[in-house]
């Protein structure tokens, strides 16, 4: 399921990555985090879970990663996206929150998040933009996955970075906020660059595509 998933998003906007022009720093993605959509409030929240894994990437050199496998939930890291649902129009809602990814010893990874969700065949998507990214070092000063690899927070652009996200699963029942629901195979990528630019240039096909490469 993941796997069709994520080529209907990539074929969806292929386009559009042949243009994009940021240089990212910094990429996270994560599988099988849990979903709720609480209906009285307009509000997708999506944590980690038991099956949950993934990662975050330093790309600009030198490279590295923190990893996240299966059975890191549950201690001090963590990864959590806040995302609301409001103006909703047939299949199209707006959206708006914030995502906080915490490492194995509490530093942070947050930032803020905008953008539009589209129910399609295949599931719901959500594509938008990331702006006051930054880290809060709580920890040691390094960015440690609970599973091993670590890297430096430091880049050589100043914060606050902004990037793009996609967040993507299928609801219940085709269910495009209309009620209460609960899903634990959502899919979020994200990727970081140093300054503000065309961040709808970079799209889903780019934030998949990227990740293919380096995996």
């Amino acid at each position: 399921m993941r796997k069709t998933m994520a080529l209907a998003a990539a074929a969806g906007v292929a386009a559009l990555a042949s243009h994009a022009g940021a240089v990212e720093i910094l990429s996270f993605g994560f599988t099988d985090l849990v979903g709720t959509y609480n209906h009285g409030a307009g509000m997708f929240s999506v944590v980690d879970g038991a099956d949950t894994s993934g990662d975050v990437t330093r790309i600009e050199a030198p490279s590295s990663s923190a990893f996240y496998n299966v059975g890191f939930s549950g201690g001090t890291a963590s990864a959590t996206f806040m995302v609301s649902v409001f103006n909703k129009v047939g299949n199209l809602a707006q959206g708006a929150g914030t995502f906080t990814i915490v490492d194995a010893d509490g530093d942070e990874l947050t930032g803020d998040i905008t953008g539009t969700w589209i129910g399609g065949a295949l599931g719901i998507f959500f594509n938008g933009d990331l702006s006051n990214v930054s880290f809060n070092l709580l920890g040691n000063g390094m960015f440690d996955g609970p599973s091993g690899g670590s890297f430096d927070p430091n880049f050589s652009g100043t914060p606050p970075y902004s990037g793009a996200i996609v967040q993507l699963f299928i609801p219940p029942s085709g269910n495009f906020f209309n009620s209460d629901f609960t899903v634990e195979t959502v899919q979020v990528l994200g990727e970081i660059v140093p300054a503000p630019s065309a961040l709808a240039l970079l799209g889903v096909a780019g934030l998949v595509s990227a990740r293919r490469r380096r995996n």
